[in-house]
């Protein structure tokens, strides 16, 4: 049988594998992070889950998860605890190795080579299907240049966001609320469906103050943000809890218009929503694309 390699657990990762598994195929799912889901992303605080990543999914997106009424279409389907609870659905019966950092690949006689950060083998696979953002799966696949630099054609835009906890309640009503200047949005945890205990909110930072601003330290970042949002939303007194993340791959600018890109033997393929979108939807567009091109392709 075939050796199979997923680069990413993020959801175009983990639909891919999902769809191999479900045509019989066994894949290895390899994770930098020490989580699954990518954006899909949950920190966990003293004060409750808050959300740091994609706010919600399309209802569209086939996840187990709670739907959000009063949210925008895009984003009405959200996890509890968190949003990551929608990666750990999709997982389901799939073998997931994180805290690995996949170094270049290398083209062997049998296969393509994998490596980790520190340099050891990881196995030779039959295929390998890379997920991760543009600029590093071009790094990926360097060894395939025109492949490489194919993939180098997308483009994604960075961006900061700000995790707020209060202990006490601020007063501020609980619903998204559209922000003008370094700020786009503040979303709050207790709007979301299924959502009790202290106020938490996510404030994502606009894309032109997170692209000038992306090498800031992140408890300057943190403190920045806070300033604007307590500006624009007159919060009544500091946070409780107060951290910031960067993005630095968070939103697809310019996408490649198809679900993916491949080597002509289909051993080496490359996709995420980088390929086709904006939207969760896109990423298992894409995810579904290429299970099925392995499929094809294998016979």
């Amino acid at each position: 049988m075939e050796r199979i390699a997923i680069i990413g657990a993020g959801l175009a990762g983990l639909t891919a594998a999902q769809g191999l598994r479900a045509a019989g195929r066994a894949t290895v799912v390899f994770e930098k992070s020490r989580g699954l889901g990518g954006r899909l992303a949950t920190r966990r605080t003293e004060f409750g889950p808050i959300d740091h990543g994609a706010p919600g999914v399309p209802e569209s997106v086939p996840v187990a998860g709670e739907v959000w009424s009063r949210a925008e279409p895009g984003m009405r389907q959200t996890g509890l605890p968190g949003m990551s609870a929608l990666a750990r659905h999709v997982s389901g019966g799939l073998e997931v190795q994180t805290q690995i950092e996949v170094q270049p690949l290398v083209r062997t006689e049998s296969g393509w080579a994998l490596r980790d950060q520190t340099g050891t083998s990881l196995g030779v696979f039959d295929r390998v299907i890379v997920t991760a953002p543009p600029v590093q799966a071009a790094a990926l696949t360097a060894a395939d240049d025109a492949l490489a630099k194919e993939i180098a054609a997308a483009e994604m835009s960075p961006l900061w966001t700000l995790l707020l906890a209060f202990a006490d309640p601020t007063g501020l009503e609980q619903e998204v609320k559209p922000l003008q200047g370094a700020l786009a949005t503040a979303i709050p945890m207790l709007a979301k469906p299924g959502q009790t205990g202290f106020e938490r909110w996510t404030v994502h930072a606009s894309e032109a103050w997170s692209a000038a601003n992306l090498e800031l330290e992140k408890e300057d970042a943190a403190q920045a943000l806070f300033d604007a949002f307590r500006e624009q939303a007159d919060v009544p007194a500091g946070p409780d809890y107060l951290a910031a993340h960067r993005w630095r791959y968070a939103r697809v600018r310019t996408p490649l218009g198809k679900p993916f890109v491949a080597t002509a033997d289909a051993s080496l393929i490359a996709g995420g929503d980088w390929a086709l979108g904006a939207l969760a939807s896109h990423a298992v567009e894409s995810g579904r694309a290429m299970a099925a091109h392995v499929v094809e392709a294998a016979g």
